[in-house]
């Protein structure tokens, strides 16, 4: 190999450098396409626009959360307590509607705004307290799940009134309405990824905050309205979620930060930072669900459909963790051969 090709060769960090620039717009979809094949060639029956709407369906909670938790960890951040802040803002839903009489439309207004809260106490812990975000979150989990709790007795509250159904079980032109609801928000958070300061300050800051805090951005002040954001997809799945299951359960949500982080991370955010997409988290939202619909379909017995589900967590981790590592060879060799 001539000097010029080994310096290009060397430059581009071999055959990984496009290999991963693709795996990153095309992976996500390409392993929900794959899945999909694979399940069809099993079950030819799998494949009809009535199980792909079911899919979307029960894939629209997580979609909603992995949004939010996509922003988090891009901003090089993690965010554990979106499922029991979930139940948290589904119990005061209730609580407000069935015991105090507001009007269910300003509660659901009310869901959105603890999940705001939730995220704004988190926000201040991570930036202005300088608490871990694992640890301010973490324990954020066991606090709202108390709170939803207590606030409940323990029990799952019902009584909504029969319009609100529709908001998890309706239709729209033959589309289940929490795929809509899922679309709308995506538009808007991608609109925030791409298009405003807070979206691309946090890509920056995931890949190195110091940067962004000497470029003059407030970056505590960043941090706190990242975690803000997130909480507005919580507040949505919440209402979500109570509409398709008609009651409010204090438990239900725990176990959603996991899935949450792993529709993440199979999307392609990296768990170090600075890497991430709306339709990713959308995609890894849909490959779990797909992947649960498919296990369902062969009989597979929900305990080990949470085995399959870490396994595949693991495995998205690993590959990012490959691709981390191309890249700081890449860095090394393009700074020797400069």
């Amino acid at each position: 190999m001539s000097n010029a090709l080994s310096s290009k060769w060397a430059e581009s960090g071999g055959l990984s450098a496009p290999f991963w620039r693709l795996f990153d717009r095309v992976g996500p979809l390409l392993l929900l396409a794959t899945i999909i094949l694979a399940v069809t060639a099993i079950r030819p029956s799998f494949l009809t626009s009535a199980n792909l709407m079911t899919i979307g369906l029960q894939a629209s909670v997580n979609a909603l959360l992995a949004i939010g938790q996509t922003l988090v960890i891009v901003s090089g951040g993690i965010e554990l307590s979106v499922g029991t802040m979930m139940s948290l803002s589904m119990v005061v839903m209730a609580f407000s509607t069935l015991t105090f009489g507001v009007p269910m439309p300003l509660s659901m207004m009310i869901a959105v705004l603890f999940g705001v809260a939730g995220g704004a106490i988190n926000g201040f812990l991570v930036a202005y307290g300088r608490i871990p975000a694992f640890i301010a979150t973490l324990g954020m989990l066991g606090i709202a799940q108390g709170t939803a709790l207590k606030l409940s007795g323990g029990y799952a509250m019902y009584g909504f009134p029969d319009w609100f159904d529709f908001i998890g079980n309706g239709e729209l032109v033959g589309i289940p309405f929490p795929i809509w609801i899922v679309a709308t928000v995506a538009v808007l958070a991608h609109y925030l990824f791409t298009q405003r300061p807070m979206g691309r300050y946090a890509f920056a800051m995931g890949a190195s905050e110091e940067s962004v805090r000497r470029a003059g951005v407030d970056v505590r002040r960043l941090k706190l309205r990242i975690y803000m954001a997130c909480g507005v997809t919580v507040g949505c799945a919440a209402i979500v979620l109570a509409s398709r299951i008609d009651s409010a359960h204090p438990g239900i949500g725990l176990g959603y930060e996991l899935d949450a982080i792993a529709a993440s991370v199979i999307g392609g955010a990296s768990l170090m930072g600075g890497r991430g997409s709306v339709l990713g988290a959308i995609s890894g939202a849909l490959v779990m669900a797909t992947i649960r619909f498919a296990l369902n379909l062969f009989g597979m017995e929900p305990f080990l459909q949470q085995i399959v589900v870490g396994v595949v967590l693991i495995g998205a981790v690993y590959l990012d963790t490959v691709r981390v590592a191309q890249e700081e060879r890449r860095t090394k060799v393009r700074a020797r051969h400069h």
